[in-house]
């Protein structure tokens, strides 16, 4: 959080901070400020080997960057970013990354995104007009404890000696003390590599404090963190009562002193949390932090799967979106709690973008800010300060609104996000409702987690992953059929391509696997043991062939073994 001043009111710091004026200034004409701010971009960084290479000289105008520097993605940009990465200067930019962020993308070897001083300022800036309109709606949540799920800012260093991880830890980290004394948790926090030990060291530390606001990307870290609060209530009590850590849990990696302050005994609290177990039967964030007032998380594209289950463990709190943001940039502010749109950042990095049905095309027609349509669904393309240019971060956004004359965007899902093995072309989306519509086949808590898989075969079929609840690892056949006939009805009925595979046999039925309780969570360590930010993993809803397969293999063979002679 950037809040100047808590002691004075909200209002007044919004009415008097420069970022906030700016931005509402800036959205009277968005094609005016974005091609500002992509004319100072490529003025700052002529003298690189990029500018060299795409005659940034000689670029004096939207229309000329466009025939100069091609759109394109990550691999672009790898050469340049290998050697800036083992010391070579002026390589995307002439300021030098001062870190790298590693991405959350579903392949093993993780991406670097260089974080530059410029980069930071327009990133950051964006984030302080989201965090001043949150304290706005929620006043409340100033006089409490902010419990705030961020990733490890160093995971570790490039040849050069500069490290690399989330620019999340990062932002956390270099709070000044007026801020972070309204944490509920100490940074080393994110330090935990272990899943468990982190979650558990969470609740430890917030446990005692009265908690108003918990922010983090994914809703499925909430769901996480309120599971591990069901399961350690009687233990997190005992630590709370007698001011200590139980020794399965302690940070280790040098951390543990950060945590000394909890060895200070609060038998009242314990006694409160104890009477709330006596009388529930579980603990509940509901219920041990009566005072929290907003949850600020990721609402858009498939993260409606758990978003939808938050008020179960949370209660009927208002949920501001995160705003559409990655290690590459941040692409939205929100600034209500309708929906999961905000308004496109139009004074952090220089935006373009291309008509969902024309990016196929050969010649795909480049929109700006100010050329979109309300109800459009296009392609997003980063310029930045960082040295990204043109980048296609492969994702699709929708806009939904317009505040003054700049569109309000919502993310609808990764471009990727799309498997069509037989030209069935089967969404995130619709993948997302099939889903809902057949949870409740199923006994028990419902889905908690789920991935659907392409299997090929004669014919190929998708293979539905699921874990949930208490039911447990076996299901009778007569459920797990009433499943995966309502899946497939879902999906014929909302995709026409689908219907005419199924009907003339090309697609075969989809399948449904169980896995056992805790599956997602060893898969989410997984992803953080290969460097993944830990409060941004993001398990799929679709993916292609032997992608997921291949994760449960590497987590335990058996069990995909196991499910293959179900099969």
């Amino acid at each position: 959080m950037n809040l100047s001043n808590l002691d004075i009111t909200i209002g007044q710091a919004i009415r008097k901070h420069t970022h906030v004026r700016r931005f509402y200034k800036a959205l009277k004409n968005p094609g005016e400020v974005q091609r500002a701010m992509l004319k100072r971009i490529i003025a700052r960084n002529v003298q690189t080997r990029f500018g060299d290479d795409h005659d940034f000289a000689s670029i004096d105008s939207y229309e000329r960057y466009r025939r100069s520097v091609p759109a394109r993605d990550y691999e672009y940009f790898r050469p340049y970013i290998e050697r800036s990465a083992r010391g070579e200067s002026r390589q995307l930019t002439v300021e030098n990354p001062f870190m790298y962020a590693t991405t959350s993308g579903t392949t093993a070897k993780p991406k670097f995104v260089p974080i530059t001083p410029g980069h930071l300022r327009d990133y950051t800036h964006a984030f302080q007009i989201h965090n001043y309109h949150l304290i706005e709606s929620f006043e409340k949540a100033a006089s409490g404890r902010f419990l705030i799920i961020v990733s490890n800012d160093e995971e570790g260093r490039v040849e050069s000696g500069l490290p690399y991880g989330a620019v999340s830890g990062m932002l956390n980290r270099n709070q000044p003390a007026i801020i972070r004394r309204h944490f509920a948790m100490p940074f080393e926090i994110c330090k935990i590599r272990d899943v468990d030990r982190k979650y558990y060291m969470m609740l430890r530390t917030a446990l005692a404090e009265n908690v108003t606001a918990i922010l983090g990307c994914n809703p499925s870290s909430l769901l996480l963190l309120a599971d591990q609060l069901r399961e350690h209530g009687e233990e997190l009590i005992e630590d709370l009562g007698r001011g200590t850590i139980n020794p399965a849990y302690l940070p280790g990696a040098g951390l543990d002193r950060a945590f000394d302050y909890c060895l200070e005994p609060a038998p009242e609290r314990a006694r409160e949390l104890e009477r709330i177990l006596r009388t529930d039967g579980r603990l509940l964030p509901r219920r041990v932090w009566p005072e929290l007032s907003v949850i600020s998380c990721w609402k858009g594209g498939p993260m409606s799967f758990y978003l939808e289950r938050l008020p179960e463990f949370y209660g009927p709190i208002p949920v501001r979106d995160f705003g559409y943001m990655a290690s590459e940039g941040r692409g939205s502010i929100p600034i209500s709690d309708g929906g999961a749109g905000g308004v496109l950042a139009v004074t952090s990095h220089f935006f373009e973008f291309v008509a969902e049905d024309d990016m196929d095309s050969e010649n795909p027609r480049f929109l700006l800010a100010d050329e979109l349509r309300r109800g459009g669904r296009y392609y997003i393309f980063f310029t930045t300060s960082g040295g990204l240019y043109r980048y296609n971060i492969n994702d699709l956004v929708e806009v939904v609104d317009y505040l003054d004359n700049t569109p309000i965007i919502e993310f609808r899902r990764k471009g990727l996000g799309v498997s069509s093995i037989t030209g069935e072309k089967v969404t995130e989306e619709q993948v997302l409702a099939a889903v809902r519509s057949s949870a409740a086949e199923l006994e028990g808590d419902g889905v908690a987690h789920f991935t659907a898989e392409v299997r090929l075969g004669y014919p190929p079929y998708y293979v539905c992953y699921a874990e949930f609840g208490n039911t447990g690892y076996k299901m009778e056949e007569a459920v797990r059929r009433r499943f995966e006939a309502e899946f497939d009805r879902s999906l014929r009925e909302q995709n026409p391509e689908y219907e005419d595979k199924r009907a003339s046999r090309r697609l075969e039925r989809p399948r449904l696997h169980l896995l056992p309780r805790g599956t997602y969570t060893r898969l989410r360590q997984q992803r953080v043991c290969e460097g993944a930010p830990e409060a941004q993993v993001k398990i799929p809803l679709l993916t292609s062939h032997d992608v997921f397969t291949k994760r449960l293999e590497a987590l335990d063979p058996e069990l995909v073994l196991e499910l293959a002679q179900r099969s």
